[in-house]
């Protein structure tokens, strides 16, 4: 592959670009942060944003000339361009975040599963507390400025009083944490702040492995999802393959995925 880039000082505001430049860039973001594509083809575009051709081919030249897309030459694909939206270049994320105290689910732990909500979120949040079973990818790939700190070996009365002091002030912090592994280590610090009365606890989610498993038991494929992080292998598979369940909740119970660990 061959790539063409440029350098761009100061980021654009998504609200200076032209109508259909915010759709194209509002496309490529769902694209890259929901279905893991961060490259797509002009045809992709077109066909998933309702716009003419003439209208994407004008849009993609404001947005390359600005450097908020790059475009990549895919030689083994019949010399054909595809397109990536450069987050550094463009302020996407403009809507308020509430002030508050966030508990944000990593869920599976995979950025391209991360919803728009906690993407702003952790963003906005002006100190972020983080369990050793986070990724680094989760969190690197919010480019979040804010100071992060592990969760482990802070005591329950410094998170609250930072949390107190944040929130006073009108912003917002964020522990962010893997619910299916994490809940024993954080329930001492939501008890902490919710008896000190800061107000304004948001729990947050991104995609979770119930509910891969949901989509993947209620699909007609037998695919078998897998994934690991640190040494936790995390393995989401059908209930019965073969036949699907009369009974949903039945079917659900214990046996939507499997968790083991994995000896290291």
């Amino acid at each position: 592959m061959s790539s063409e880039r440029r350098n761009i000082e100061l980021p654009y505001r998504l609200m200076d670009l032209s109508p259909s430049a915010r759709i194209i860039v509002s496309y490529l973001q769902f694209e890259s942060m929901i279905n893991g594509r961060p490259y797509v083809t002009f045809n992709d575009i077109v066909e998933n944003t309702g716009l003419s051709q003439r209208a994407v081919r004008g849009a993609l030249s404001e947005l390359k000339a600005k450097g908020v897309v790059e475009t990549i030459l895919d030689v083994s694909r019949g010399r054909r361009y595809l397109y990536r939206l450069i987050p550094s270049n463009i302020s996407i994320i403009e809507e308020q975040v509430e002030s508050g105290v966030y508990l944000v689910d990593v869920g599976v732990g995979v950025p391209s599963m991360m919803s728009f909500r906690v993407y702003r979120t952790i963003r906005a949040s002006a100190i972020v507390y983080y369990t050793s079973h986070v990724p680094k990818s989760f969190l690197e790939y919010t480019k979040c400025t804010c100071a992060s700190l592990p969760l482990e070996g802070t005591r329950p009365d410094q998170v609250v009083f930072i949390a107190s002091k944040v929130t006073s002030s009108g912003g917002s912090i964020s522990i962010v944490y893997d619910q299916l592994l994490d809940w024993e280590l954080v329930d001492p610090y939501i008890n902490a702040i919710k008896e000190s009365g800061v107000k304004a606890i948001r729990p947050l989610s991104s995609v979770s492995p119930l509910i891969l498993g949901i989509q993947l038991l209620m699909s007609k494929s037998d695919e078998t999802l897998s994934f690991r992080r640190g040494n936790l292998g995390i393995r989401i598979l059908r209930v019965n393959p073969g036949v699907e369940p009369s009974n949903l909740n039945r079917g659900l119970l214990f046996k939507v995925f499997e968790i083991r660990r994995i000896n290291e």
